[in-house]
């Protein structure tokens, strides 16, 4: 009896107690809940960042044309050939053009001969005026002393009229005294003709000054249409060679020497490489946190796995079909919507080595960084 208590006490030592387990269907439930609330979680949460690969690289080209008319002599760049601002490109004939600035330079003389003559006729018109006035004025001085001489020669004949009637002085004299007097007042009235014509040739040649005065304003005109007209002669004259707006890569040459060209017609296209940019189209719902100034990751389809860094510049004012050759417009009960594109430019930052090899037109994959 002692023995079974032993052993029993023995079982019951090395025997544990049984435990209790969780069910599985616990385990599942908790795994699928928490599950959910991770879901949910990321669902409801701000992405971080928005990717979209409705991007491309763009380069702000400008198209070069000339602005005068005529045949190119002179095509003075290869495509693809990278040149500076300022550098000629082409050459239209000049041959015509010079001969139009050489025609131009002498109806230039010609205006400024008229104008020198119409002042040479000014400066003889203010001689003449002087010498008018001063005839007026030998007249006046003239008149003023037969005046004199006429009023003394009237006293006198009054006087021997008197003492011809109380026979103090001979008849002879008395005559001789009327004789004189009417002489006087003949030479007066000649006077004043003379003061009057003397003035009346005064005003006369005053009149003349305005139509001289107009005669110059009108060759100073002249002076002024020629000048003008040589200023132009001289610009297309310049303007036979084109020369490059800005720096640039030469793209689509169409000219050649012997083309006949207008005014505007395109000769070639001059590409930025060192302006590049990169137009990203992200859907509308992915611009609501958009902003100039975030950063932005670019990677480059044809630069496999490089990676080039940009801000963001600036989004469009409307969506890319709002400025579309046929803009989008839903028909009335069309119910279906569809998601627009917002187009969002994107600066890339310069230093970067891969610039180097981009060109516009290439396909990228743009990531932007919404976060602050």
């Amino acid at each position: 009896m002692l023995q079974r208590t032993s052993e029993s006490q023995v079982d019951d030592a090395v025997v544990p107690a049984p435990r209790r387990r969780a069910p599985r269907a616990v385990i599942a439930a908790g795994a699928a809940l928490v599950a959910a609330g991770l879901g949910a979680a990321w669902i409801l949460s701000e992405p971080a960042s928005q990717s979209t690969d409705d991007a491309y690289v763009g380069a702000d080209a400008t198209s070069v044309a000339p602005r005068i008319k005529g045949f190119v002599s002179a095509v003075l760049v290869e495509e693809n050939q990278s040149v500076r601002a300022g550098m000629p490109l082409l050459r239209i004939d000049p041959e015509e053009y010079g001969a139009r600035r050489a025609t131009a330079e002498a109806d230039l003389a010609d205006a400024r001969a008229a104008v020198a003559a119409a002042r040479a006729a000014l400066v003889r018109q203010g001689t003449e005026e002087a010498l008018a006035r001063a005839q007026a004025g030998a007249a006046a001085t003239t008149i003023r002393a037969a005046e004199a001489n006429a009023g003394h020669a009237s006293a006198d004949q009054r006087r021997y009229d008197a003492l011809l009637a109380t026979g103090a002085v001979a008849a002879r004299d008395a005559e001789s005294i009327r004789t004189g007097a009417v002489a006087a007042r003949q030479a007066l009235a000649r006077s004043e003709a003379d003061l009057t014509v003397a003035r009346r040739q005064v005003a006369v040649v005053g009149a003349r000054r305005g139509d001289l005065l107009a005669a110059l304003a009108q060759a100073q005109a002249g002076e002024a249409r020629a000048r003008a007209a040589l200023d132009l002669a001289g610009q297309d004259l310049r303007h036979t060679e084109v020369r490059a707006p800005i720096d640039g890569v030469v793209a689509n040459r169409q000219l050649r020497v012997g083309d006949y060209v207008q005014p505007g017609t395109r000769a070639l296209t001059l590409v930025p490489m060192q302006a590049l940019y990169v137009t990203a189209n992200f859907k509308e719902t992915q611009t609501r946190r958009m902003h100039p100034g975030q950063r932005a990751t670019i990677r480059v389809d044809a630069l496999g796995s490089a990676k080039l860094k940009g801000t963001v510049e600036s989004l469009a004012p409307g969506s890319a079909s709002t400025f579309a050759l046929l803009p989008f417009e839903p028909g009335t009960g069309n119910f279906t919507k569809i998601v627009q594109r917002v187009p969002v430019r994107i600066r890339l930052d310069p230093g970067q080595p891969a610039l180097a090899t981009l060109r516009p037109g290439l396909s990228v994959t743009a990531n932007v960084q919404l976060s602050n």
